[in-house]
């Protein structure tokens, strides 16, 4: 019973995992994701699997906070990508986020957050959604 239970918690981390890229594209950090101030790593954005083609693709943090709410975005970067562009890789700098924020901030995600047209309405109905990769801040 035990067994099935873990299968099926798995099979649902899974599947929203596969319907977060099919939405949104996917996100991830080359190489090792333990990064500390000042240290330049790179992640690379892909949307090939994305339903909407993003019009900006911004690169943000956010952690945990002491009491269990999310803590403000940290900025890393903003891109504009062209209609044809499906894969994004940039080279990014850690700021000291905890020396600006705090040492108590935890779960730290790299999310790529896109906006895209919603279909083809005039004027546009722009929308946003995102995409996240686990990141080790020390």
């Amino acid at each position: 019973m035990r067994f099935f239970a873990l299968a099926s918690v798995l099979a649902a981390a899974t599947c929203a995992l596969a319907q977060e890229a099919a939405r949104y594209g996917a996100v991830t950090i080359d190489g090792d994701n333990t990064v500390s101030a000042g240290q330049t790593f790179s992640v690379t954005y892909n949307s090939t699997v994305a339903r909407y083609t993003p019009k900006t693709v911004d690169f943000v943090l956010q952690g945990t906070l002491p009491n269990g709410n999310r803590s403000p975005y940290v900025v890393l970067a903003r891109n504009d990508i062209s209609a044809d562009q499906k894969v994004l890789q940039q080279d990014l700098t850690m700021p000291d986020i905890t020396t600006a924020l705090g040492s108590d901030i935890t779960n730290w995600l790299l999310v790529s957050f896109i906006t895209y047209d919603y279909d083809d309405y005039t004027p546009p109905v722009v929308m946003s959604g995102g995409t996240s990769a686990p990141i080790n801040i020390v």
